[in-house]
């Protein structure tokens, strides 16, 4: 990338032509693939936008990882403006935005985008809310207003409209698709217990057709059947009858991605190097249940796809065993 004046520009300019490309893509409803191609190009456009704010409110390097050469990761950018705003701001505003980017970069990056349109309702809710997100975004920090310049109108069409979030996350899911639409509403329900009132999702006017502000606690109330925001849940009881209908167990699986652990550990150990020494030293972590625990596509077959999820505490344990590890001649 081009150092220099036009850096900033340079990562503005590409961002918008990939969410212009992603509005493009997405409302030609006859395009086949056309939700994760969509999806990849609208995060590239938030990714470039991030950096973009890196460069200009936090430091031009920081957007450059060590090497000089290459430029930070989606997730290190997401992380370090989540961070930026919040301690300058001095308000959470910015999780929410955060975890809509999450939630559609969890989407381009498994193999749950080959589930045949069933999951198109729940990824335009997340991506009609990221471009709106992201109209706000380089407004107010860029005071560039992509709707005005190029008379744009930013909100997806190509769904059948109006339908209810609600009653969409109702739904019974299968496999991957059942994880994906549990783990978006384990978001909004997480931002409600953190006080942000603004969702991860739009939802839409039963009459106008119009974008309608939706609040977690109004989607997690409606999704238990309760006043007040609590966990979800559903009452159940065992039972061998086989024709019974199944339900999916959600584990309560610990905090920290991969992702997130390795961001704990630059934070904690700035020195530390991702090679021999720490994969070895993860694997340790790894077999430790008080540190790790997996998730699996499949929870029957130990050899389907699995995510892993570590707590807070196996940061320091890593870091003990990396240093042990390499101490030991």
């Amino acid at each position: 990338m081009a150092r220099g004046k036009s850096t900033k520009k340079l990562l503005l300019d590409a961002s918008r032509a990939a969410l212009f490309a992603g509005i493009e893509i997405h409302n030609k409803p006859n395009i086949a693939y056309r939700y994760p191609t969509a999806t990849i190009l609208i995060v590239n456009a938030w990714e470039l936008s991030l950096k973009a704010y890196v460069y200009q409110y936090i430091g031009k390097k920081k957007i450059y990882e060590a090497d000089g050469k290459h430029t930070i990761t989606l997730s290190k950018a997401l992380t370090l403006v989540r961070d930026h705003v919040n301690a300058t701001e001095k308000n959470k505003k910015f999780m929410a935005i955060a975890e809509n980017i999450f939630q559609l970069n969890e989407y381009r990056c498994s193999n749950i985008h080959f589930a045949e349109g069933a999951l198109d309702p729940v990824v335009f809710m997340l991506l009609a809310k990221a471009v709106i997100n992201y109209d706000a975004f380089v407004k107010k920090y860029f005071n560039k207003d992509i709707t005005k310049e190029d008379n744009l109108i930013i909100l997806p069409i190509g769904l059948k409209l109006p339908f209810d979030p609600i009653d969409y996350l109702k739904q019974d899911f299968a496999g991957a698709q059942n994880d994906f639409v549990n783990a978006v509403i384990q978001s909004i329900r997480e931002l409600d217990g953190a006080g942000v009132e603004d969702s991860i999702v739009v939802g839409f006017s039963l009459i106008t057709d119009k974008v309608k502000n939706i609040k977690n606690a109004d989607i997690i109330a409606a999704l238990t059947n309760e006043e007040s925001a609590v966990p979800l849940q559903r009452a159940i009881r065992y039972t061998d009858d086989p024709n019974a209908p199944e339900m999916r167990v959600k584990p309560n699986l610990p905090p920290l991605r991969y992702a997130d652990l390795k961001e704990k550990l630059k934070e904690k150990k700035p020195t530390i190097k991702f090679g021999k020494v720490f994969y070895t030293a993860l694997k340790i972590i790894k077999a430790n249940k008080n540190y790790c625990q997996s998730n699996y596509l499949d929870p029957d077959n130990k050899s389907s796809t699995k995510k892993d999820f570590y707590t807070l505490e196996a940061a320091d344990a890593l870091i003990a065993e990396y240093e042990r590890l390499e101490a030991t001649p």
